[in-house]
């Protein structure tokens, strides 16, 4: 019962960190380029994280080297990917747009599994996309809908909603991760493959990709490289092992929620109506998209026969 209670309580911390990544990314956007934050940040979590889990790569090296393709795409996408595309928005964007617009992974997970997998898609699960869908519309014109009629998208966004498209690709992607592979040579792998994929855009676009180490820049590639990076994962296997993943699953919907508080507290960001209507809006896509109805119609039928 303790090891439950404090895997509830570790569950918290996930969300809040990944909140705080988005947050700093915005907040160290006009001092440090997009392509450099994305790739100190895996440095420097690989160089802190291997003396942990280079032991385990080891054991495992033949697993990792009978598949290091499929490894390498999935670092590619959950690492390299995703994070790039983040840091490249949050450039033109609020952290308060991104984290909303991001809340529509399961959405995007949906949508690829109908597109690669050829699963099906119900009539509740359209109805779902189509809600989530105007949601982050009302997010693009700002609740100024006169605006589709000459809308263009803000570059920022743009970005956001790719970096959700790729989650959405990695996420599917990991079940062709090998069933084998431990998590911690897992993790080891996409750290020392992302941190080599990004080396090139950083080194060879010298001295664009160069910044001035300020104090700001140093607490900032801290912040990403040790909490949502490391510290994140571990409090999220621990509390996936102890109560499982669909009850884990329910924290990740706090990230706006931290997001919106990280952001008025640390950039001043202004919450305004559209922010709430296009929340509300991707929510309500959720729940209708992925809520098992028709379970809790049985468990309400079951309580009324007792």
């Amino acid at each position: 019962m303790k090891g439950k209670l404090l895997a509830y309580g570790l569950l918290v911390l996930p969300p809040l960190f990944w909140a705080g990544n988005f947050v700093t990314g915005r907040y160290i956007s006009e001092q440090v380029p997009a392509m450099s934050l994305s790739y100190w940040r895996w440095t420097l979590a690989m160089l802190i994280a291997m003396p942990l889990l280079y032991r385990s790569m080891w054991r495992q090296r033949e697993v990792i080297s009978q598949n290091w393709l499929r490894i390498s795409v999935l670092a590619c996408l959950g690492v390299a990917g995703f994070n790039s595309c983040v840091y490249i928005g949050l450039q033109n964007t609020t952290a308060t747009n991104a984290l909303i617009i991001n809340s529509m992974i399961p959405i995007f997970i949906l949508l690829v599994s109908w597109v690669w997998l050829k699963q099906r898609i119900t009539l509740r699960q359209m109805a779902g996309i189509v809600l989530s869908f105007v949601g982050v519309l009302a997010l693009l014109v700002k609740g100024q809908w006169q605006q589709l009629a000459t809308f263009s998208i803000n570059q920022g966004d743009g970005w956001i909603v790719l970096s959700s498209l790729v989650w959405a690709l990695y996420s599917i992607g990991l079940r062709y991760k090998p069933a084998e592979l431990g998590g911690a040579a897992f993790l080891g792998c996409t750290l020392v493959v992302g941190s080599l994929v990004l080396s090139p855009f950083y080194w060879l676009n010298l001295p664009e990709a160069a910044f001035e180490v300020t104090n700001d820049a140093i607490a900032a590639l801290a912040y990403v490289a040790v909490f949502p990076s490391l510290l994140a994962y571990l409090a999220w296997n621990y509390g996936v092992k102890s109560v499982g993943a669909n009850i884990a699953g329910q924290y990740i919907h706090l990230m706006p929620l931290f997001g919106a508080v990280l952001s008025v507290t640390f950039l001043g960001e202004q919450l305004a109506a559209y922010h709430a209507l296009g929340a509300l809006l991707i929510a309500a896509g959720l729940l209708v998209a992925l809520l098992p109805f028709a379970a809790i119609r049985g468990r309400f039928a079951s309580f009324k026969t007792h």
